[in-house]
């Protein structure tokens, strides 16, 4: 049940539509669609409309109608619910702070139901769902086609209806009057929007937008005009009233694993290179925090200050859906094949091979060694400059996101020393999640699941001699001037105190050489002020390095002290998670396991005649059809042997093209009786064979002949359960038009043939 604040959002495409990836194929397409994710083999995934698209022609949108309401004004109210609504936008010359947006659609729009996913499963459908257009440059001063610029472009077709959903941030704090404005301004500028994605003003795209929800009536009605509440000052920042850590009962962590599936890409510790923003292939801890914190509320905000509260990155799982951890520095691997491990330099030292840079690692089990590098996916968007409807790069320009993709599955920690909150405070986090950057439209939704997890066993040993290092998150860690630092030293130095605070007092630590080091930096953000923070540089996860152990034996209790709690800052943020000592540093290297075999999805149901998705599913199909009965009648002109079933040899070309004029109208008894008129008896003409006139009468009144010579895969050209008869009954006449216009052509060809043979004989 849909609550206040929350909306459907359907777009019935009128006309054929693209909303493009700015990207092409070569020998394929110039320009393709937006499509919702990686298709399998063979079978392209369906199209979709893109959120960040929506909003901004729904702000347009939005804008008309809140001109036409303040009579002009471009200062009154209901601008100013359109700022609430859908945020503040750049300019280069602003230094104040953008405005969020209220307005959070979840997600892109899609084809409703399971319509994507028996697409998926059906490819010869999912190609007729978009169709390639030919374009041409026109030369502006001779108006003629420029040589050299045919293009291709990839089309959506129209008649489909995509659905998706959306909400108000804050709803809820609103009065009566102000939640009626901002669904008055939401549903008139869904009823302005006409036209939808590019090539809009030369008849594409066009569109009808009906948004229902509490709150929005089917059909729109003008609101009182005065007394127009404003809406909500943006609050400033506020910090959560100051609690304090409660007093624990006992020893150890309490421990929940979230398992997080991505439902859409998710853009995390973004770096940004030029116009490309490129996402890690993990969601960091400190990415994780701040939902955590919210949902667990009360006295969490003093347990992550003092450090009683961990939340470890987010890695993703193996195919077998065993844990990783990022991969090891000293592990070397094939040039141009990273899935085979060839060395480790703790035990053979330096040797050839390259050095994973990235990548995830099964640490434990009949998997081990085996590496995970997770899918991502690329998505171009645009910033639209009002003045010139065209991408401007002093506000944005042309951009790239590479994200991480959906359906990956990650993994991670939430720990909290024992007796610090109530038992059960791990079903708090389970649910629906937002997280990364531009999480209010296409990217960040991801579905969290939660198990407790039970105490880790207690694999640590008494460590003298050597302490060996690996970092599964970066270290930050500082030097004796407070800078942030990478060296050795300061790193034993961190650890020794973390070692001290877990009971493992007069420890000290001296770097052996061989380390296998890497730094990185991570760009801040504090999205409460909406302001950049001090850049985070550190240690790489990843990174190996030795100790040697002095003042030891260091006991197995602080050993696994450590590594729940972490070293060095941040910890609560998952920061300075470390691995001591573990099993595979020492291990020898064998070839890694190849990954294992999965076996696909099964396809859903075939659509009922009542599904959601239905309509929508009836166009592809139909396109789909007519795509297979033009490529099966050129099969059939083309042997000679078959389209003899169709026309017969005997028949001359005159009297065959005659036949255009039959299966020009194929209503019941009028072919029938055209034909008995072409073929009766008539002096001076040559008489039709019995067994032509039988075959040609058989094709235009049973209902089923037609489709015996086609010889369609029908099963595989069906996505609803009554597609079968419905299109046979409603593609009959076509289909009988299309085989017998193919063969006539074909026949006359061979004749003339014939003929220009026999002459060149003679």
């Amino acid at each position: 049940m849909t609550t206040p604040g929350e909306f459907t959002i359907a777009l019935h495409m009128l006309s054929d539509w693209r909303i493009g990836t700015g990207t092409g194929a070569h020998g394929y397409v110039d320009r393709l669609v937006q499509r919702d994710a990686d298709g399998t083999t063979g079978s392209p995934a369906a199209p979709i409309v893109p959120a960040k698209t929506l909003v901004g022609v729904w702000r347009d949108s939005c804008e008309v109608a809140a001109y036409a309401l303040d009579s002009g004004d471009g200062g009154g109210v209901w601008h100013a619910w359109l700022h609430h609504l859908f945020g503040g936008q750049y300019r280069a010359d602003d230094t104040t702070v953008v405005r969020p947006a209220a307005l959070v659609l979840d997600g892109p729009l899609r084809f409703p139901g399971t319509l994507a996913a028996l697409l998926r499963a059906k490819p010869r459908v999912a190609w007729a769902a978009t169709f390639r257009k030919p374009g041409v440059a026109i030369n502006p001063e001779t108006g003629t086609a420029e040589p050299d610029k045919l293009r291709f472009e990839e089309m959506a077709r129209g008649g489909a209806t995509l659905v998706g959903s959306g909400r108000i941030k804050g709803f809820g704090t609103l009065d009566p009057g102000q939640q009626a404005a901002a669904m008055a301004l939401l549903g008139a500028g869904a009823r302005l929007l006409e036209t939808i994605g590019g090539k809009r003003r030369r008849g594409a795209g066009r569109c009808r937008m009906t948004v229902t929800g509490p709150g929005l009536a089917p059909e729109w009605t003008s609101p009182a005009l005065r007394d127009v509440p404003p809406p909500p000052v943006a609050a400033p920042y506020a910090v959560p009233e100051k609690a304090t850590a409660p007093a624990g009962e006992g020893p150890g962590w309490e421990r929940a694993e979230l398992v997080i599936t991505v439902e859409e890409p998710v853009l995390a510790a973004a770096t940004v290179q030029g116009n490309l923003v490129e996402g890690e292939k993990h969601i960091p801890g400190w990415c994780l925090m701040p939902e955590v914190v919210r949902r667990l509320g009360g006295a969490a905000h003093a347990l992550v200050r003092s450090g009683d509260l961990v939340v470890t990155a987010a890695l993703p799982r193996s195919p077998r859906g065993t844990a990783t951890l990022p991969v090891p520095r000293v592990l070397t691997h094939e040039k141009g094949r990273p899935e085979v491990v060839t060395g480790n330099r703790l035990l053979d030292g330096p040797a050839g091979g390259k050095t994973y840079k990235e990548g995830y690692v099964v640490p434990d089990g009949e998997d081990a060694y085996a590496t995970v590098s997770p899918d991502t996916t690329v998505r171009m968007h645009n910033t639209i400059r009002d003045d010139i409807q065209r991408p401007a790069r002093d506000i944005g320009g042309v951009y790239i996101y590479r994200a991480l993709a959906a359906t990956t599955v990650l993994r991670a920690e939430a720990r909290v020393r024992a007796g610090r909150l109530a038992p059960g405070w791990e079903d708090k986090l389970a649910g629906s999640w937002r997280v990364g950057r531009s999480s209010k439209d296409d990217y960040g939704k991801v579905r969290v699941q939660v198990h407790r997890q039970a105490a880790e066993p207690g694999r640590d040993q008494a460590v003298a001699g050597l302490l060996r290092v690996w970092l599964l998150s970066d270290l930050l860690v500082r030097d004796r001037r407070l800078r942030p630092s990478t060296d050795p030293a300061d790193v034993a130095r961190a650890l020794e105190q973390a070692l001290a605070s877990a009971g493992a007092e007069g420890v000290r630590l001296t770097p052996r050489p061989g380390a296998a080091l890497a730094a990185h930096r991570t760009e801040s953000w504090h999205r409460g002020w909406g302001l950049p923070r001090a850049t985070l540089y550190g240690l790489a996860a990843g990174s190996c390095l030795t100790f040697e152990v002095d003042g030891g034996p260091i006991p197995a209790e602080a050993l696994a002290e450590v590594r729940a709690a972490g070293v060095g800052e941040r910890r609560a943020e998952g920061f300075g998670q470390v691995e001591l000592d573990h099993p595979l540093l020492v291990r020898p290297v064998a070839e890694a396991p190849a990954p294992p075999h999965t076996s696909g999805p099964q396809p859903p149901e075939l659509l009922a005649p009542d599904a959601e998705g239905h309509a929508t599913a009836r166009v592809f199909e139909r396109a789909a059809w007519r795509a297979e009965i033009h490529r099966a009648s050129e099969r059939i002109r083309g042997r000679q042997a078959e389209r003899e079933k169709v026309l017969h040899r005997e028949v001359p070309s005159t009297q065959l093209n005659a036949l255009r004029e039959v299966i020009a109208d194929l209503a019941e008894g009028r072919a029938e009786s055209r034909l008995a008129w072409l073929t009766r008896t008539k002096a001076g003409r040559r008489e039709w064979p019995p067994e032509a006139v039988d075959q040609l009468k058989h094709l235009l009144t049973s209902p089923d002949r037609i489709w015996d010579l086609l010889g369609l895969q029908e099963q595989d050209l069906v996505l609803t359960s009554d597609g079968i008869p419905v299109l046979r009954r409603e593609l009959r006449d076509e289909a009988i038009r299309v085989l017998v216009e193919a063969c006539l052509s074909a026949h006359t060809r061979a004749k003339a043939a014939n003929l220009e043979r026999e002459g060149s004989a003679r």
